[in-house]
């Protein structure tokens, strides 16, 4: 028996961000537009099993743009690529960046890891939360080794949203889920 999740549908954004990622569906077995379509064949094989490798980055995509994983952005990306449910949930909810609740659009992470912790990270957090305060619409999450321990302690910002096109660099499309943290003050 696998996971299933109901009547879950995704929103149009959600989709949009896992068609930018993986194109448009080809066949109804992928989420296409079901009223005009010979619903006698889907694809799948070798050709559906090359694709499994998408499932961690269609996550950051939808992740990325909504800001967390509904069940209906998870089971669209689960038709899409084939991937049974329960593996899809499995890494939405191994990977701390990820979130399978709803959440404001920006996080701050601040990593509670040994260096971090040793380096104050407690009271950075307590410090952001009483500053930005419960209206900011910024959530704090307490999070796993960012990967930063020589500047411990560390924070990552994650905006989610549409993906933004700088005019100074022409047409490059640039994600907006990594923010830049001002430095502490000395």
């Amino acid at each position: 028996m696998d996971l299933r999740f109901g009547d879950s549908k995704p929103t149009d954004e959600e989709r949009e961000a896992v068609d930018a990622l993986l194109g448009p569906p080809e066949s109804s077995w992928e989420g296409a537009d079901r009223t005009d379509t010979d619903l006698r064949w889907a694809r799948g094989g070798r050709e559906a099993r090359d694709r499994r490798d998408l499932l961690l980055p269609a996550l950051h995509a939808v992740n990325d743009r909504v800001g967390w994983i509904s069940e209906g952005a998870l089971d669209y990306v689960c038709r899409r690529l084939t991937v049974p449910p329960a593996e899809a949930y499995g890494v939405a909810t191994f990977y701390a960046m990820f979130s399978v609740r709803p959440r404001p659009a920006t996080v701050l992470h601040v990593c509670t890891d040994l260096a971090c912790t040793a380096a104050g990270a407690a009271e950075l957090c307590a410090d952001v939360e009483r500053r930005l305060g419960p209206e900011s619409g910024v959530r704090v999450e307490r999070s796993p080794c960012l990967g930063l321990c020589e500047r411990a302690p560390a924070a990552l910002a994650v905006r989610a949203g549409k993906p933004s096109v700088h005019p100074a660099e022409g047409d490059i499309p640039t994600s907006p889920a990594h923010g830049d943290i001002p430095a502490r003050p000395a």
